[in-house]
Order: structure tokens, then sequence, then C-alpha cells
């Protein structure tokens, strides 16, 4: 017979089978449940995890779309090449790799400290498409085809390299493609050398150039070495743009303005080139030509701008900003010293001038002032002003540019001989609001609905403005000022040729455009009286036709395609009595800088206008010898005279 404590060790022992026996359940079961939930319930996501360290997808970038003028002529396109490229994972050891490569080819320092920057910078996590170098010649990729067996890390193919034809001539204006940052777009590509637009056309119209992205399938070892690649989704290339650009205007025009009234020399002998040594501040890079003025010296091509435009379509046949720059240095791999050049040159030819340079307009926006006080019945058609010279305004005195004055005049006689003290008065009577107004609905101070990013608004004040901005009261001072097309208001020669082609169309508010057959339907009525704008015209015909015009020398000479059109001089640097007393310095005497700009804006032909200009050169001197005779010629050049 069991004693107590016998009983008790046995019930004990009891206990401690049935609470083992219960754990024992539990833990059979929580790793029958795990199988059951690895087997069933989660294999599709480590069926996935498994092909991920089995595959790497990378997207391939599409062609992208090609860049035309009017007349299909290639403005931005894609060459062949070859690049080479490090399929990094955390295995690969690229010092190595690189060391064997070089052994077989040559690779520009650049390329490799671009290539040990984008390592330096790489999340070291995650396989990555890492470029060594996109500038593979065919014997280079022979060669490395050969031994490719040594370096199964890397792998080349075939890219496409950005042109453009073009060069200088249309730089601004296509812009150009650079590699892929975060602050471009949403887009984050898989690769280092993924190349996006960064101006002009280029970035406007990057998602159109773009295209749809493919991607590849690489199959990979555990180690990351690619044993077999397939496309998995194939690209789609982007959309053509075809401008409004005339090519062989754009040619021309650039040649006329560069060269102003200059005459070519060309680099026949070793005098010339000792006197370009010698010449300060003078840029001529990869030229045969200089340029000389009438006194002999060797000077710059003329810096500026010059915008033509079609009046009926808004549509911009030439568009030119001197100087310029070749948006092929980009795609080529921008060279530090080419862009330190490019980047310190005084003159700014990464400035569109023509969208975004602002300048005073000088006298170009007279027929804007006579306009507001014509609509606002301030005046008539008949009413004169005397002009001695000068206007005095307090102790303030306001010259006209003609020392002895003009005499007795009537508007069309002011607008033909650009008398500034005619348009003292006319811009007191008006008052500077009604002045701003008109000046808005004839397109300054506004941006417009173009197809570039690189653009200014410009600056038309009034007295609410300047309370605003200065928390100052508007003076008469600056009303004169803004009369004549100085002090604060500064327009872009866009705005110029856009208020040019509204006064020649006299119908609609025509806005810009650089794409070709953009809808005409998107203009809104001028609402401007329209025998009000004729008498405008007939003034503006007069500036080039007249006897006293100040464009008379620089007429066509045919009645059919005769031009019509204002000129305009501006002050860069404030002229003191002191100077007057003594006698003004020529332009081409000045320093540079000191020179007043140039102006001309007109349209061709006065019969049945067609096209608008502006020409804005830069301290170039006279509007009515420098900049006119360059209009001219423009309008010859179109009309084959």
């Amino acid at each position: 017979m069991k004693n107590k404590s016998q009983k008790y060790l046995e019930n004990t022992i009891s206990k401690r089978f049935f609470l083992l026996s219960i754990l024992k359940g539990f833990v059979v079961g929580g790793i029958g449940w795990r199988f059951f939930d690895l087997q069933m319930i989660e294999n599709r996501k480590y069926e996935k995890l498994s092909d991920n360290n089995q595959f790497n997808f990378h997207m391939i970038a599409p062609e992208r779309g090609r860049i035309l003028d009017r007349k299909m002529r290639l403005l931005a396109g894609n060459m062949d090449g070859f690049s080479l490229v490090l399929n990094w994972n955390k295995n690969v050891n690229e010092d190595e790799v690189i060391k064997k490569i070089l052994k077989i080819i040559d690779i520009s320092q650049k390329d490799l400290h671009n290539f040990y920057e984008e390592i330096k910078f790489n999340n070291k996590k995650f396989a990555k498409e890492i470029l060594i170098t996109k500038k593979l010649s065919q014997k280079d990729v022979s060669k490395l085809a050969v031994r490719s067996i040594e370096f199964p890390e890397v792998s080349f193919s075939m890219t496409k390299k950005r042109v453009y034809p073009q060069g200088i001539i249309a730089g601004h204006i296509t812009g150009y493609v650079g590699p892929y940052s975060e602050k471009d777009n949403k887009i984050k590509p898989n690769n280092s050398w993924f190349e996006v637009g960064k101006t002009g056309l280029e970035e406007f119209f990057e998602k159109d150039l773009r295209g749809k992205f493919g991607r590849k399938r690489n199959e990979v070892t555990s180690k990351g070495h690619i044993i077999a690649s397939q496309i998995y989704e194939n690209t789609i290339s982007g959309n053509d743009i075809r401008t409004s650009l005339d090519m062989g205007l754009q040619a021309f025009a650039i040649e006329r303005f560069e060269r102003g009234n200059n005459t070519v020399v060309y680099l026949k002998n070793d005098k010339i080139k000792k006197q370009i040594e010698q010449a300060q501040n003078i840029n001529y890079e990869k030229k045969d030509f200089v340029y000389k003025d009438k006194k002999n010296r060797i000077v710059n091509p003329q810096s500026g701008s010059l915008v033509l435009m079609d009046i009926e379509n808004g549509e911009i046949l030439c568009s030119v900003s001197s100087p310029g720059y070749d948006p092929n240095i980009f795609s080529e791999g921008l060279e530090i010293g080419v862009w330190n050049s490019l980047k310190n040159n005084s003159r700014a030819p990464f400035l569109n001038r023509s969208m975004s340079g602002i300048y005073p307009p000088g006298s170009t926006i007279k027929m804007a002032v006579a306009l507001a006080a014509l609509e606002n019945g301030i005046i008539d058609y008949n009413t004169k002003f005397y002009c001695n010279g000068l206007k005095e305004l307090g102790s303030s005195t306001f010259h006209c540019w003609a020392k002895d004055g003009h005499g007795q005049l009537n508007l069309m006689e002011a607008i033909e001989q650009s008398c500034d003290v005619y348009f003292y008065e006319l811009g007191l009577k008006v008052g500077i609001d009604k002045i701003a107004l008109m000046m808005k609905k004839l397109g300054l101070g506004q941006y417009y609905d173009i197809e570039i990013n690189d653009k200014s608004k410009g600056v038309v004040p009034n007295i609410e403005w300047k309370l605003k901005r200065d928390g100052l009261q508007w003076s008469m001072g600056e009303t004169l000022n803004a009369s004549i097309g100085q002090g604060y208001l500064l327009t872009t020669p866009l705005q110029l040729t856009t208020m040019v082609s509204r006064i020649a169309n006299g119908k609609f508010s025509i806005t810009p455009t650089l794409i070709m057959k953009k809808s005409q339907n998107r203009f809104e009525p001028l609402k401007i009286n329209p025998k009000h704008i004729d008498f405008i015209k007939k003034s503006m015909e007069r500036v080039v036709t007249g006897n006293k015009g100040t464009a008379k020398n620089y007429k066509i000479g045919s009645k059919k395609i005769e031009m019509a059109g204002k000129t305009g001089t501006v002050q860069v640097v404030r002229i003191s009595e002191a100077e007057r007393e003594k006698g003004l310095i020529k332009n081409e005497d000045r320093p540079w800088k000191k020179r007043d700009h140039a102006l001309f804006v007109g349209y061709a032909p006065v019969l049945k206008p067609k096209y608008a200009i502006t020409v804005v050169v830069e301290h170039g001197g006279s509007g009515s010898s420098v900049a006119a005779p360059i209009a001219r010629d423009i309008f010859k050049y179109i009309f084959k005279v």
C-alpha cells in the first residue's frame, strides 16, 4: 500500500507530464501551422522574392523624338553610339573590373571620375547598372567582346546620342539634354545615364519627346552575374516636334545680324592674327574670319536679338540670339574649359535674348502711346505740338534727340521723325495708367503661352506698380521717360514683335508660337478702332518712305514689298548737362558698354502685311543706321528681292 509521499509524488509527476504534453502539442501545432503558412498562404510572396533573386529588371530608355523645322529639316535627332556599363551589386569589385578594362581600351579621366562618383553615392543594398563610358568606338566594342569572359559584370550596348545638326544656329530654341536629376521630373530610372531635356524645346516637350520606357529582364547568379537577358516590355519612341522655324532664314539672319555694319575679313595672314591677339575682349573661337569696323578695328560679332513672326498665325520663323552656343557640346561630354569659357563670357551666350532678354524699348513704343491718346479721345490726327529741342518740367530738362528741335508737328510727323518732345507732351496729357493699359493690350508686360520656359515678363509700370514696389508716388517726370520708352519700362524682343504683329494685323491679338500649324482660333479680338490702327500704320510707313523718316535711307525700294517700321535708340548711360555743352561723343568712340542700344520694329509688305520683325542690337548705336538695315535685308531675303 502506497504511503502519502508516494501518492503525492505520482500526482506531481502526472501533472507535469500533462503540462508537458500540452506544451508539446502547442509547439508541434505551431510548427505545423508555420509549414502550412509557408507552403499554402505565403507561397506567392516567397516565390516573388525568389524571382527577384534570380531576375533583375531594368528600364530601357526609348528613342527620343526629333525636332524639325517647318520644312522638315532636322534640328535635333539621334545618332547610334555604344555604352559600357557595370552591372553592379555588392559582390562586385569595381576597381578590379576597371583595371581589366583599362588594359584593353582607354577611358577618359572625366568618365572614370563620373563613374566613381556614381559608385560613391550608390545605394549599396540594390543591384544597379552604372555607366562607365558612353564613348565606345566600334573598335573598342570588338576588343571587349573578344575578352568579355574576363569580366562578366560588364555589358555594352548600342545607345542613342542626341545630336543637333544646326548647332549654334538654333541652340537657344532647341535647348539641350543632360543627365537626369531628381528635380527634373517624377521618372526614376534605375540607370545613371538617362538624359532629359534641360532647356528650350527639349525641356518644354520632354514628355512628348521622351516616349514610353521599356523593361529588360536579366537572369543573374547568386553573385549578380548576368546569365541571360531578354526584353520584357518594348519601348515606344517619342513623338516628333515640328517647329515653325525656317533654318534657311535663321542661318542668313544670324550671319547678317552678327555682321551688322562691319566688314568681314578672312584670316589669311599673320598681321590679322597678331591684331586679334592684341585686341581685348574679342571672342573669336574656331572661326576663319573676323569683323572690322569703319575705323579698321577688330570687333566682336554684334550682340542682341532678331525675331520674325507671321502676323496671321503668330508662327515664329526666325529667332536669333547672339552670341549663342552649340548644344552639341553637352552631348559630347562638356569639357570644363569650354564650360568656363561660356560661363565667364561677359556677353552671356546662354541667355536667350529673344525670349528673356529685357531692354528699354525706346522710341519703338511711340505707336502705343499714340494709340492710347487716340483711343481715349485726348487728341486727333491733326493735333500739333511745338518742339524746340527740349521740355522743361520743374527743375528738370528733358531733351529731344534733335538738338535744335523739330518745330511744329502733327502726330504722323512726330512718329515719322520720332520727335521726343511731341511724345513728352502727349504722355502728360494721356497719363501713365492709360499708356500702360494700351501697352498691355498690344502685348507688352506679359507672358505668352509659347512653347519655351525660358522667357521674361518685362515691366510695364503704372502708378499702382510703383506704389506697390517702392511705396512711392509716381512722378510726371517718370511719365515723360515712359512716353519715349525709357525709365522703368522694359520689354523683350518677342513682346515688341507681338506688338507690331497686332498693329499690322489690326483685327486680332496675335500671340506667338514656335509650333507649325497651331490652331488660329486662339486669338481674341484686338478691340482697337480700325481707323486709328490704319493711321498708325501709315505713320510707320512714313518712317521708311517719308522724306524726313528716320529710316528713309534703308527702304527696300519696291512698292509691292516695301516695309514700314519704327526706329529706336536707347541710352544706357545718362548724359549730363556738362557733357551736352561740351559735345556728345559719338557712339563708335565710346567704350562698347556705354554705347546706345539700336532698335527697329516693323512689318512688310505695307500693302498686305505678312511678317513682323524686331531687331535689337546691344550697344549698336543708332537704330536708324544699325538696326534698320538689318531688318531691310531680312525682308529682302524673304521676298527674294
